[in-house]
């Protein structure tokens, strides 16, 4: 058509590979296949392309028969026997609300599209690490917002992976009339305010970051802060304790704090709330959060002195400068921070939500879970790691960079059931195998 050839011989893996990098998705390192691997090969790109379908709206996340999206080639629903799987997962209960309404969104859509196959529901979990449902076997993977800890990680009966599965940031919010432009702050002026030491709007430090910007005269700055334990005061206060040696030597980082000023409100609709009726008043919510007039979203100046806001691509570039920065292993991601990230236009104050699962299945739950059930534990949040985050963004959880998945992929490789690789079990499939790389 136009004039232009078609190469018959054109190599379809190729192809694929191309359409891929145009729908921003990267794919596993390609390599040379056995003969019997060709199979799970061609699986592993029907759902991918399902995922950019989905994603660029020429598919629809539909079931086109009884079988599951294909990826590991588990069996086909009309082998289950009319029975469903059922999965448990727990989602830390500190969860903030778009981060749980995006798990829900993506569990509806996957089960949606195979309903007949699999059910999967969500606990929460009660102790403070967020894996007490994930330790007594009541769920078969953990959801949290916050990194745990070597000693969360120990209280396990089983080895895990921790794998970063969401991405997300803290807003900081202001109402400040008569100001159209974005107010820019950098971290130490915010814990200075939060420390209760600058009071007003048109203070000389506030000023200094603002040139240009015609402050209000004597507007009181009222400080709003979150009093219930959530993952947003975490990420805030991790910023302002990089940010300032005072801050971080009497008050520290953590999900509950001792705020030495302000107003604490216990959800995050009673912080938008209170920011929005009050002049002058400046608080810090999950990006995505509806807001209402007056209120403003500050850019905040990254290591680079740049000045930026919290759009999708700069908190993208906070996470692949990390990574860039050798932040994290491919089994372990609990030391990784996006806070201050490195690299230009990198959003200061993003963090990540967390996956973790055992690294052996069979061997972690028994007979409790069967080799069926792993499959689609796994289908599922492979699904959710690659695919899933470019139906959720609208809500919140952003889509994580090639240079992160690539590596949490190869972590989900290498989750087992009784020492055989999940990802590559299937009918007629050599047991053992190489990992899922194409």
């Amino acid at each position: 058509m136009g004039g232009e050839s078609v190469d018959q011989g054109a190599d379809p893996a190729v192809e694929f590979e191309e359409q891929a990098k145009a729908a921003g998705l990267t794919l596993p390192e390609r390599r040379r296949a056995p003969i019997g691997e060709v199979a799970a090969i061609v699986a592993v790109i029907i759902l991918i392309s399902v995922g950019i379908g989905a994603a660029t709206g020429w598919m629809n996340l539909s079931p086109a028969g009884n079988g599951p999206p294909g990826l590991f080639g588990p069996e086909a629903c009309s082998g289950q026997a009319g029975q469903r799987v059922a999965l448990t997962g727990t989602l830390s209960a500190d969860s903030e609300v778009l981060v749980s309404s995006s798990w829900t969104e993506l569990t509806e859509r996957f089960v949606g599209a195979y309903g007949s196959c699999v059910e999967i529901t969500y606990t929460s979990s009660a102790s403070s690490s967020g894996l007490g449902a994930l330790s007594s076997g009541q769920a078969q993977f953990a959801v949290l917002t916050s990194a745990p800890t070597k000693s969360d990680l120990s209280q396990l009966p089983n080895a895990t992976f921790v794998i970063p599965v969401g991405l997300t940031s803290v807003s900081v919010v202001y109402n400040v009339p008569g100001v159209s432009a974005a107010i820019q702050l950098n971290g130490s002026t915010l814990a200075a305010i939060y420390e209760g030491t600058i009071t007003q709007w048109n203070n000389p430090s506030i000023a200094q970051l603002n040139p240009g910007l015609n402050l209000p005269a004597n507007l009181p700055i009222s400080v709003v802060y979150r009093s219930d334990p959530t993952p947003l005061n975490d990420a805030f206060t991790g910023f302002l304790s990089a940010s300032s040696s005072r801050w971080n030597a009497s008050i520290g980082q953590g999900n509950q704090v001792p705020w030495p000023s302000g107003v604490g409100e216990g959800s995050a609709v009673a912080a938008v709330n209170r920011v929005a009726n009050e002049s002058g008043a400046i608080g810090y919510v999950a990006t995505g959060t509806t807001l209402q007039s007056p209120v403003g979203i500050a850019a905040l100046e990254d290591l680079a002195g740049t000045f930026v806001s919290p759009t999708a691509t700069a908190v993208a570039n906070a996470a692949e400068s990390a990574f860039n920065a050798g932040a994290s292993t491919i089994e372990n991601w609990t030391g990784a921070s996006l806070l201050n990230a490195p690299g230009n236009d990198s959003y200061p104050l993003s963090y990540l939500s967390y996956l973790v699962v055992y690294h052996d299945l069979g061997r972690a739950f028994g007979p409790k879970l069967t080799l069926l059930a792993a499959q689609w534990e796994m289908t599922f949040l492979w699904w959710v790691l690659s695919d899933g985050g470019y139906v959720t963004a609208p809500l919140g959880l952003d889509q994580l960079p090639g240079s992160v998945v690539a590596p949490s992929q190869l972590a989900m490789e290498q989750v087992a059931y009784n020492g055989k690789s999940i990802l590559e079990t299937s009918e007629g499939a050599e047991s053992g195998g190489e990992t899922g790389q194409f």
